[in-house]
């Protein structure tokens, strides 16, 4: 049986994905990581990446900040309970270089200029946003997700079509008869994931908080 719980690499979920691991004590907890990048995250250090990657990065940083997260720790808490269990664990996804490399073959000359232009001034149109645009972008994930699809095709293909399916294949060489694998992926990385893997469980981010909304907000006015 495989579980694909989605997660945000920017929300402080610790507690959240603590209690689904103990809840569901599976065989198996997967993570949307290669060792490479799991390492990187635990010892805080980075190695050379594109511009894009940076900027990239960069969003992600002051998202956290402001929701009083940290990138990637969803996935770091999920690896390290699964130890203190003494549960197998699984870093599922491509390499940082194949993502680089797959990224670079699909993205058209006009699609960088566009991400490009578009990068140098996310960070700063992020660090404006408040409580209300946050839930709306939680909200309304799927909604942001296919626009960016549309947007950036070859960008798209490559950070979510080409890792979906890598993803798939290796969940499906773990699975097997009375095994159980709890998957840690992006919240959208699931519909892709659910059609490649249909008889799998899906447990979405927004059921994950709840209505409630009860992760803290630190927001720049």
């Amino acid at each position: 049986m495989i579980i694909l719980v989605g997660v945000a690499h920017v929300i402080d979920l610790k507690v959240h994905i603590e209690r689904l691991i103990l809840e569901e004590n599976p065989d198996i907890v997967a993570v949307e990581l290669d060792y490479g990048r799991y390492v990187a995250l635990t010892t805080k250090q980075q190695g050379e990446m594109p511009y894009f990657y940076r900027k990239m990065a960069e969003m992600q940083k002051n998202l956290a900040d402001m929701l009083g997260g940290e990138v990637g720790s969803e996935m770091v808490t999920a690896v390290r309970t699964a130890q203190i269990m003494n549960k197998q664990v699984a870093f599922i996804d491509m390499d940082s270089q194949q993502i680089i490399k797959s990224v670079k073959k699909n993205m058209s000359l006009w699609e960088k200029v566009k991400m490009y232009g578009s990068l140098i001034f996310a960070p700063l149109v992020g660090k404006k946003m408040g409580k209300k645009e946050v839930e709306s972008i939680i909200d309304q994930e799927d909604k942001y997700i296919k626009e960016m699809k549309k947007k950036y095709p070859g960008l798209s293909k490559a950070l979510f079509d080409d890792r979906e399916e890598f993803m798939a294949n290796n969940l499906k060489r773990l699975d097997g008869e009375d095994i159980k694998i709890l998957a840690f992926v992006g919240d959208g990385h699931l519909e892709g994931l659910k059609k490649r893997l249909p008889e799998a469980r899906t447990i979405r981010l927004k059921d994950i908080l709840g209505e409630s909304r009860s992760f803290s907000y630190k927001i720049y006015t």
